[in-house]
């Protein structure tokens, strides 16, 4: 029997080819492939919940405007399979004030939760990353990619 390498069955089923394998050796690994590949994909779960912590500005020359923050972000289910909805507010004087809503999704390629955010004064890129209850990412102003915010945030407990 021929002995096909990982990568190989991975490019196979990338391709979607993963039916024309006939060895059952073979459907074995590309059945382990895809199960290691969906381990990596975090769903919603992952994000779902409300966190509290810090939106920090890293970039005063890009974004003059910004301000520190204490922030709240609730992540729930979004509108299709895979997407989760985002509703970012800053405390104010003890008091939750909202800042926007949108929608994230996961980027394999980039191992992040990612978002684009179109206002009326600024164009961004949000990444997000989750290990461990702990929420961290960054905010990129474009068309120049300067990280312009960094998050920090903890899962608080359910009420």
């Amino acid at each position: 029997m021929k002995r096909v390498s990982r990568s190989s069955v991975s490019a196979l089923v990338c391709l979607g080819l993963s039916a024309a394998l006939a060895s059952p050796a073979l459907a074995q690994q590309d059945a382990h492939a895809q199960t290691h590949t969906a381990a990596k994909t975090p769903g919603a779960p992952q994000l779902s919940g409300t966190w509290r912590g810090t939106s920090t500005c890293t970039d005063r020359v890009a974004a003059p405007a910004c301000n520190d923050e204490t922030v709240v972000y609730e992540f729930s289910a979004g509108p299709k399979p895979g997407v989760v909805h985002w509703k970012a507010d800053k405390i104010v004087n003890g008091q939750r004030v909202p800042m926007g809503e949108f929608d994230v999704e996961y980027d394999k390629t980039e191992a992040c939760w990612k978002a684009e955010y179109h206002g009326p004064r600024v164009t961004s890129v949000w990444r997000l990353t989750v290990k461990d209850g702990h929420l961290t990412g960054t905010g990129r102003q474009l068309p120049g990619n300067q990280t312009i915010r960094k998050l920090d945030l903890v899962a608080m407990a359910p009420q």
